[in-house]
């Protein structure tokens, strides 16, 4: 018996290494294929009757899509760009004038009417990746209060220099505040504005690192951060925010780079650097890193990829997770420090012969998952859920303890999010194409809806 089943795993390994190009779906650091529909299979047999907003990649542009949580079916579609901290309004931009102007409309997201316009001279669209935050962290492209928008160009060569554009312009009175061009052998990608508007932060992507720099919106003028963690030669999760948005925090992977060698024994200590949340203080400029467990650190990318942060709604508190490495951590978020770390059961269903094939014969489309609000914090603060490697964890936070079974086990959850009362909780399978939603107090599923790629979950409205 047991030689037949390993025969039929070979089998398998070899149909799976024919066409491993047909069995992968994209990633969040691949560009989806296009779809006619991002809802194109509509299930009319979900228990939940929500409108759920989520961002979608599935077509030839990014689009918003407002989905009937029963039915599947699209409300409504709008086009991508920034989305106001409220979640109210998202604001998108149009090139006209032959790409020598940028017309940036402000729609209502809930009936897609435009509420208004202005144009602003140069070919440009709201700054930066909108995957750096998570969506429950609002969008780092617009100030906390919508009246500064942050546009950049795409960046381009001229006599062997990059050049990077980027305009803050006034929302309210669609002038531009403030704008400043970069040139050098290094691009900017923006990351989000401090809390009062006076700083724009960036990251500097060359020399095989990034490194946080600050823009000071009313000089113009590039500045260096003070404090610790602010280069980076690995992986960084998505940001959350502190509700107050003058915190900003990222988990960094750490480096398992040593100077130890296979004939130096037990004697040497390696010089790895563990993982750490990197807590930048957006109102001082001041990046402050707290570490994390030595344990913690590992070189596997499927392992480091599943960190996830939340943040309880007074800020005081911060949960770290990774349930492939069973770890979860919880932080200090004003004192910055390390509380209390614990283990919980490690989640993941591939470690048999099968699932090891799997990975090594495709590894780099599965390093592809990129976790964007990979951890969900309860209304009460009670319960936070986690994407596992396979499936939802679900943490005590009292105890740091698993609550038991993990939840659908049979997705890779990407990206998460609750109702406003904690009742529903709704994933996103990307790799599958699967929203499913779910019933918190079992875990049972509620109903799925198909789509092609939706990196964000970006608002629900009850029934």
């Amino acid at each position: 018996m047991g030689r037949h089943r390993r025969l039929g795993v070979l089998a398998l390994a070899f149909l799976v290494a024919g066409c491993g190009a047909e069995a992968v779906a994209p990633r969040a650091s691949s560009t989806p294929a296009p779809a006619s529909s991002a809802t194109a299979t509509p299930r009319p047999t979900s228990a939940a009757r929500d409108v759920v907003y989520v961002r979608s990649n599935g077509g030839a542009s990014p689009v918003i899509l407002a989905i009937d949580a029963r039915t599947g079916e699209t409300l409504r579609t709008l086009n991508d760009g920034a989305i106001s901290a409220d979640s109210a309004t998202v604001y998108w931009s149009e090139s006209v004038s032959g790409g020598t102007k940028t017309t940036i409309h402000a729609s209502d997201l809930a009936t897609g009417k435009e509420t208004r316009a202005f144009t602003v001279d140069g070919d440009l669209r709201p700054a930066g990746n909108p995957e750096t935050f998570s969506p429950l962290a609002g969008d780092g492209r617009l100030t906390r209060d919508g009246r500064s928008l942050a546009l950049m160009n795409s960046p381009y060569k001229l006599d062997g220099e990059w050049i990077t554009r980027l305009v803050i312009a006034n929302t309210v009175t669609g002038t531009v505040e403030s704008a400043a061009d970069f040139r050098g052998q290094t691009t900017y990608g923006f990351i989000t504005f401090s809390p009062d508007g006076r700083s724009a932060f960036l990251e500097q992507y060359g020399d095989g690192a990034t490194r946080m720099r600050v823009l000071d919106v009313a000089t113009r003028k590039l500045a260096d951060l003070s404090g610790a963690g602010l280069t980076t030669t690995g992986f960084r999760t998505a940001a959350v925010l502190s509700p107050d948005g003058r915190w900003l925090f990222r988990i960094d992977s750490g480096a398992s780079t040593t100077n130890c060698t296979s004939t130096d024994g037990p004697r040497c200590t390696p010089n790895g650097t563990p993982p750490y949340v990197v807590a930048l203080d957006l109102l001082a400029r001041r990046a402050t890193q707290i570490m994390l467990p030595a344990s913690q650190l590992t070189d596997d990318f499927e392992k480091y990829m599943l960190w996830s942060l939340a943040i309880t709604p007074d800020g005081a508190t911060l949960y770290a997770t990774n349930p492939a490495l069973g770890a979860i951590d919880e932080l200090d978020a004003r004192q910055l420090s390390l509380r209390r770390t614990a283990q919980i059961p490690v989640a993941r269903a591939g470690d048999d012969a099968l699932a090891a094939i799997w990975r090594a014969l495709l590894p780099v489309a599965d390093a592809k998952r990129y976790l964007i609000g990979g951890a969900a914090l309860s209304p009460d603060g009670g319960t936070l859920y986690a994407a596992a490697h396979d499936g939802i964890v679900t943490i005590d936070t009292a105890s740091l303890t698993s609550r038991g079974a993990f939840w659908q086990r049979s997705h890779q959850f990407d990206t998460l999010r609750l109702t406003s009362d904690g009742r529903r909780l709704y994933a996103m399978d990307n790799q599958a194409g699967t929203l499913v939603i779910m019933d918190t107090s079992s875990g049972a599923s509620l109903g799925e809806v198909k789509l092609r790629y939706a990196p964000a979950i970006l608002r629900i409205d009850p029934a």
